[in-house]
């Protein structure tokens, strides 16, 4: 049986940071992209053009503007996790002192 890695709050709280960041970035990017029709694709995509016209029209902006909401919904959720999992851990720090 493998053994457990004890807990670390801090590499858990950097880990929850660094994933609201790339979340909220992310979301940002693309809704922001796909409004203002700024979207660039790789070259490996226009393989196969059809794909790559979806993008273009406007059903797959509204994908991409969806993609781009569903990833800021979930850095603010992300966000509100974190800062509850650091105030738990901070008041149940200060509760034992007591």
């Amino acid at each position: 049986m493998a053994t457990q890695r004890p807990y670390s709050p801090l590499l858990d709280s950097l880990t929850r940071s660094l994933r609201f960041f790339y979340l909220l970035w992310g979301g940002m990017l693309l809704g922001t992209l796909a409004a203002y029709n700024r979207v660039r694709l790789p070259a490996f995509v226009w393989t196969w053009p059809r794909f790559a016209k979806f993008f273009f029209t406007p059903l797959g902006r509204g994908v991409m503007l969806g993609i781009g909401l569903a990833m800021s919904i979930a850095a603010l959720i992300e966000v509100w996790e974190l800062v509850d999992h650091i105030l738990v851990r901070f008041l149940h720090d200060h509760e034992r002192e007591r």
